[in-house]
């Protein structure tokens, strides 16, 4: 049986965004609380380095899947970066846009991905080493 309201017009909801604090986490230690654009930065972090799948405490749409870059070739990471990328982040509400700004290769097994991430809090750049 669905539950019915009776009486409530979509006009007279309001819909809240839940805050976005959480826990600041170092290499060590949890140092304190943190809210807005710092929170997301954190968790821009988190997820990029959190493969997807390898881990029963995460659900399926927590992480980014590197793994499937590995022996692939720089011109593959090039192709299908930006959408592994987007399919990664934009999972998280908060996260409006990912662009992918430069791809260096930096040795042969390695490359520098430097992104922007637009959110509702504003921008911020990151960058990303991954293996090929």
């Amino acid at each position: 049986m669905i539950p019915q309201i009776s009486g409530v017009t979509i006009d007279q909801v309001e819909i809240v965004p839940y805050p976005s604090r959480t826990f600041r986490l170092t290499e060590k230690q949890i140092t304190g609380n943190i809210d807005g654009a710092e929170a997301i930065k954190q968790a821009v972090y988190h997820i990029l380095s959190t493969e997807r799948y390898a881990y029963a405490i995460y659900d399926d749409n927590f992480g980014v899947e590197f793994e499937k870059y590995k022996g692939r070739g720089f011109d593959y990471l090039e192709a299908t970066i930006e959408n592994t990328l987007n399919d990664a982040l934009l999972q998280d509400d908060r996260i409006i846009k990912v662009n992918v700004t430069n791809i260096v290769k930096t040795n042969k097994n390695t490359a520098l991905i430097e992104i922007t991430v637009d959110h509702n809090q504003g921008t911020f750049s990151e960058e990303v080493v991954i293996n090929v």
